[in-house]
C-alpha cells in the first residue's frame, strides 16, 4: 500500500499547488476582500495538507494496509460510473436546458442509483432542493444561473 499512497500524495500535492496558483489570477473583491479565489485556495490548501500527511506516512512506513482489491464487476463501481457519465452530461446540457430542469433531473436520477424507490418523495426532494439552491443564488445572492430555453 506503500506506493500507491505516496502516488496519491504527490498528486494531491500537485492539484493543490495548481489550484492555489490559477486562484491568484481571479479576480479581487473590493467589497468584502475575499473574493472568488478564497474558497479554491482554502480546499486546495486542505487538500495539500492531507496530501503531505499521506506522503509522509507513507514515506516513513506507516502505511495501512490495503483493502479489498479493485473489482470492475463491482455494483457499487459500476453506480460510480454512471454517476460519473451522468454529471459530464449534466454539465453539457445545463446551459441549453437551464438549472431547474437539468437539476431536478440530475437529483432525480442520482437518488435511482441510490436505489431509492418512493418515487413521489424523490421528485419532491429533487425540486424542492434545485428551487432551494436556485432562491439561494438568484434571490439572496444575485448570481443568475443557466434558464436554458424556458427562461
Amino acid at each position: 500500500m506503500k506506493i500507491p499512497d505516496i502516488i496519491a500524495g504527490i498528486l494531491g500535492l500537485l492539484i493543490s499547488v495548481h489550484v492555489i496558483y490559477t486562484a491568484h489570477f481571479f479576480p479581487e473583491d473590493k467589497v468584502l476582500l475575499l473574493g472568488p479565489s478564497f474558497f479554491p485556495t482554502v480546499l486546495a490548501a486542505g487538500l495539500g495538507i492531507f496530501s503531505l500527511l499521506l506522503l509522509t506516512t507513507a514515506l516513513r512506513g506507516k502505511s495501512r494496509p490495503g483493502g479489498d482489491p479493485f473489482n470492475i464487476n463491482d455494483p457499487g463501481v459500476h453506480r460510480a460510473g454512471i454517476s460519473l457519465l451522468a454529471t459530464i452530461v449534466y454539465c453539457l446540457v445545463l446551459s441549453t436546458l437551464g438549472f431547474i430542469l437539468t437539476s431536478t433531473v440530475f437529483l432525480f436520477g442520482l437518488m435511482l442509483l441510490l436505489k431509492r424507490r418512493d418515487y413521489l418523495k424523490m421528485a419532491a426532494v429533487s425540486l424542492g432542493v434545485t428551487l432551494l439552491i436556485y432562491g439561494i443564488f438568484n434571490r439572496l445572492l444575485d448570481i443568475s444561473l443557466p434558464a436554458g430555453f424556458l427562461g
